[in-house]
């Protein structure tokens, strides 16, 4: 599933706090499957999230979020969660979700201009992050290139497949792959 980076995205926003953790956004020592972990994820932090959620929401939270473990937030992609907007992420959170890829964007002062349930709109080619009702926005950081492209992709595994694929088609020219040597 690739996303493009270029369309704007508009939902309803889900609001945490800082460190939310791998292990209440994908409880798999508790549950072991896909739709089990669908029934109870963040309900540490929000009880009624994994109920209530609809495809299209947008989640937003302060510092640190995914912090923990090496699990990325696949099970939010599941529930229909569009994007994640934060002030900061843990370093592997933020690369193993873009690897999904399930757009996660850091804006630094998000959760000083929306409220939970307000409209949040993200607009990454300009680079901004707006409240629709109060006029409020503040800057996302943009990716380099590179990681657009995964996004582009559809993942970092459909990136390297094509990667693949153009390497071995472009073989024929390139003596690193002349087998007779």
């Amino acid at each position: 599933m690739n996303f493009d980076l270029n369309r704007s995205i508009r939902g309803r926003v889900w609001k945490f706090e800082d460190s939310v953790d791998t292990d209440s956004i994908n409880p798999y020592y508790l549950y072991s499957t896909m739709e089990e972990m669908k029934q109870h994820t963040l309900e540490s932090f929000r009880p009624e999230f994994p109920k209530e959620v609809r495809p299209g929401d947008i989640l937003v939270a302060g510092r640190n979020f995914g912090c923990g473990s090496h699990r990325p937030g696949l099970v939010l992609r599941e529930v229909g969660i569009a994007a994640i907007v934060v002030e900061s992420a843990s370093r592997l959170f933020l690369r193993n979700n873009i690897a999904l890829p399930l757009p996660i964007f850091i804006a630094p002062g998000i959760t000083g201009i929306i409220d939970d349930g307000e409209t949040l709109e993200i607009d990454y080619a300009p680079g901004l992050v707006r409240n629709p009702a109060t006029g409020a926005s503040v800057a996302l950081r943009k990716f380099p290139p590179m990681i657009e492209r995964i996004f582009e992709c559809g993942g970092l595994p459909e990136l390297a497949r094509r990667r693949y694929l153009a390497e071995i088609a472009g073989g024929a020219q390139n003596p690193r792959h002349d087998s007779g040597s």
